[in-house]
């Protein structure tokens, strides 16, 4: 046999993601039922969506912010600020002490910081001249 390296489909590497959650599990059992646990949200404004958000639990309780996005007519208005209570409430409520994200330095990183949120890491994209930034905020019990 000689093993090489080719493309496969997404159906393909869905064995792979499946493989590795497999493994994750025997290794350390996991602390919530499943190891996806996710929430999504908008606000619409008629039939328009104008702002939503995306977070989820990963295997230990691991909180985690996807995505925010709020139509840049409707900013400042509070919509995503709710948007994060929202989501915050239900990974507290789930269990998790900590949610983390990633943001570019052009997303408005001072709203995290702004929201309780602590910059812990920054990773610079010399080529795009572009640092992405990671933000946590821990629970009070």
């Amino acid at each position: 046999m000689s093993p090489k390296i080719i493309p496969i489909t997404s159906d393909d590497f869905e064995f792979v993601e499946d493989q590795l959650d497999d493994y994750n599990i025997k290794s350390k059992p996991l602390t919530q039922p499943k190891p996806f646990v996710g929430w999504r949200y908008a606000i619409k404004d008629g039939d328009q969506i104008i702002a939503g958000i995306m977070g989820y639990s990963s295997y230990y309780r691991i909180g985690y912010l996807d995505t925010l996005w709020v139509d840049p007519r409707y900013r400042r208005q509070g919509l995503g600020r709710a948007l994060l209570q929202q989501i915050e409430h239900n990974l507290h409520d789930y269990g998790c002490q900590v949610i983390h994200l990633e943001t570019f330095d052009f997303q408005g990183p001072e709203f995290y910081a702004a929201n309780g949120y602590t910059q812990f890491g920054d990773l610079y994209y010399p080529n795009a001249d572009l640092h992405e930034l990671y933000f946590q905020k821990t629970f009070a019990e």
